[in-house]
């Protein structure tokens, strides 16, 4: 069921013409950055984007302009890990795609938000994902505020799972939600 369901989801999302893939991933990101959790936070989580995420460029350009300290996902075995972006990177392509720093690593305990991707989310705030769970394991000891951020179209229903952690807000174009 959830492996129809991401295959859906991911369809729809790469399937969204680029203009307007730019243009919703400008509005979620706007209503991020001008939001007070972000505003607030000085250690923030966010992703570098794969297969038409959400774009993230003004989030993390953002955290630059700010002085505000942003640490990017970085798979270790079946493990995700955090590390201190910089401005001047050189990133390494890992087994999904996603690019890494070598940066030293940043305790999930010091995050103060994590910015989480979404291939579909539910009213709860319940977040689907790859399935390899990677972000819930992270989450897990974290009590940092959590944010998921996906397109409105990939809204759906679904039940979660024991395992799963739920976002605290979910951002899309239409405005940031707690949930």
């Amino acid at each position: 069921m959830k492996s129809d369901l991401r295959r859906s989801q991911l369809n729809r999302r790469l399937h969204l013409p680029l203009d307007e893939y730019l243009d919703r991933s400008k509005k979620i990101q706007t209503n991020i950055v001008e939001s007070e959790i972000f505003q607030e936070a000085n250690l923030i989580a966010c992703y570098l984007p794969i297969k038409n995420e959400v774009d993230t460029s003004y989030i993390i350009k953002s955290c630059f302009d700010l002085n505000k300290l942003i640490a990017l996902p970085k798979i270790i075995s079946y493990s995700m890990v955090f590390t201190l972006h910089r401005v001047d990177d050189t990133f390494v392509v890992n087994k999904f795609g996603i690019k890494e720093t070598d940066n030293e690593e940043i305790s999930v305990n010091d995050i103060e938000l994590f910015i989480c991707p979404c291939l579909a989310y539910n009213k709860s705030g319940n977040r689907l994902g790859y399935g390899g769970g990677y972000y819930d394991k992270a989450l897990s000891s974290s009590g940092a505020k959590k944010i998921g951020i996906a397109f409105e179209l990939q809204k759906l229903s679904f039940d979660s799972e024991p395992h799963d952690i739920p976002m605290d807000y979910i951002c899309n174009e239409n405005g940031l939600f707690a949930c």
